[in-house]
């Protein structure tokens, strides 16, 4: 018996796989591809994505891609500001993408949208579908207006603008779905907790880590602190910079070898302001974090923004780098305090952890351990994604047969 057909909507090209979205998306659909055949229509802002090669790991059988410009987004997005509209909603919104959703829509048994960005596009569409929400977006952009309530940036005020929209619209989208998807239970019952109906249809299906690329390699000896993440988001932008400028001098002043090493996605001038603070060192986007971070002593977490499970926590954990997070950069995690990972919230507290870790490094290598331990047990892709599966098979093994949807703009 043939698997059924299960179409994939994306609003980033999941190629290379780098960065916490395209890692989320990419694994979801390894682990479906066990169970579905799949094909994936992607959305894509360069040329040169739309005609880099096809990937051979045979996760998808049949891959399309939709080229829409940056210009064309941005456009979008100026149009949508005095409406209702999320402005990511608008920023990704292609009348293209949606023509063919509808053209490959009678050929699969369902379908499958990654973030609300592309769940728009099929909210109408009276076929078996899903919304892979990850986090609760609006959650994420209330914590920043509140931290950054008094700044006058752009970026702060879009993320104002778009905080008042995304509440009401990220509660309400799921009913127009069979179901979706969270990454935590602080997600989901922050957007469903008085609500049995909509808890009923939202799932929590958490991140895993990818062993294989992470291997366990504790250091006995103090060295760099390690922070792995994608600087371009506003959450890890902060999260880096108040490490580098609050919290690092303050473990300098005990130990002025300590580095700190960031690695990941920047932009120059993000990257020129930090290399200007004492004791950073910033390694950029590479291909293997598991090479960029070897040597490291700890892994640093301290997330002041944000929400959902993060995966560079996971990552520090499976290869054996001793972890400090905020309370915030915990969440989704059945970690322990003092056992898995350290905790702490205010800059000395937090440069006091990272000190305890340093010179007892026989305590770091016993938190290393359990931690890799507890990844091991706890976040394999496979048993995280799992609920997912079993929602998807059971849904698409009661629907009728495919529908007949008409080619619209």
């Amino acid at each position: 018996m043939l698997r059924p057909r299960l179409l994939i909507l994306t609003p980033r090209y999941p190629y290379p796989v780098i960065g916490g979205d395209r890692l989320r998306i990419y694994f979801i659909c390894k682990v479906l591809s066990a169970h579905f055949r799949l094909t994936l229509l992607s959305l894509c802002d360069s040329k040169a994505e739309m005609t880099s090669r096809l990937p051979m790991d045979g996760v998808f059988e049949r891959i399309e891609r939709v080229y829409l410009p940056k210009w064309r987004s941005r456009f979008n997005s100026l149009l949508a500001l005095p409406t209702q509209t999320p402005l990511q909603n608008a920023y990704y919104r292609s009348s293209e993408f949606r023509r063919r959703i509808r053209a490959l829509m009678p050929e699969h048994d369902g379908i499958l949208a990654h973030l609300i960005r592309t769940g728009d596009a099929i909210r109408d569409l009276p076929a078996p579908k899903f919304l892979e929400m990850t986090d609760a977006i609006s959650l994420n952009y209330a914590r920043v207006g509140r931290e950054r309530r008094n700044a006058r940036d752009l970026r702060s005020q879009v993320y104002r603008i778009e905080s008042e929209r995304l509440e009401a619209y990220e509660r309400a989208v799921v009913d127009d779905f069979d179901h979706s998807f969270l990454v935590s239970s602080v997600d989901r019952e922050f957007l469903f907790g008085n609500d049995p109906a909509r808890l009923a249809r939202a799932t929590v299906a958490s991140n895993g880590v990818d062993l294989s690329g992470l291997p366990f390699s504790f250091s006995n000896t103090p060295g760099d602190l390690v922070f792995i993440g994608n600087m371009t988001t506003l959450q890890n932008l902060d999260a880096v910079q108040y490490m580098a400028l609050e919290i690092l001098p303050l473990v300098r002043r005990q130990r002025p070898e300590v580095r700190l090493r960031v690695i990941g996605r920047i932009g120059p001038n993000e990257r020129a302001q930090l290399e200007r603070a004492d004791g950073v060192v910033v390694t950029g986007q590479v291909d293997s974090v598991a090479v960029a971070a070897h040597g490291g002593a700890i892994g640093v977490c301290p997330m002041r923004l944000g929400a959902g499970v993060q995966n560079k926590v996971l990552e520090y954990m499976a290869l054996g780098l001793p972890t400090v997070s905020t309370s915030i950069g915990l969440e989704g995690f059945h970690a322990k305090d003092g056992v898995e990972i350290a905790v702490a919230d205010d800059p000395a507290a937090y440069a006091a952890r990272v000190l305890d870790l340093l010179e007892d490094r026989v305590a770091a290598g016993a938190m290393a351990r359990a931690a890799r331990a507890y990844v091991e047990s706890h976040h394999s892709w496979e048993a995280m994604l799992q609920p997912m599966v079993d929602t998807i098979t059971d849904r698409l093994a009661s629907s009728t047969p495919r529908p007949s949807v008409t080619a619209a703009s």
